[in-house]
């Protein structure tokens, strides 16, 4: 899945606000609260993992567009 400078400085930014998420939970569960614990595990995973694997509206206009430029605008691969 080829993914663009913009979008992996997206990713990067997800991953650092899910760090302290999960940095949280393991203190959590480490502590004995492990339903809790559990439960901000998994939304530090879903900060990531959402935004990474969901098509937005956005995604499906853009990938519209780059397949009507590429059937109207021919290229020689020669």
């Amino acid at each position: 899945m080829p993914r663009g400078i913009l979008t992996m400085i997206g990713l990067a930014g997800s991953v650092l606000f899910a760090a302290s998420v999960g940095l949280f939970a393991v203190e959590q569960i480490a502590a004995g609260r492990t339903v809790p614990g559990l439960g901000y595990l998994l939304i530090a995973i879903l900060m990531v993992a959402v935004p990474y694997y969901v098509t937005t509206p956005g995604d499906v206009a853009g990938s519209a567009l780059e397949r009507t430029i590429g059937w109207v605008v021919e290229t020689d691969d020669d």
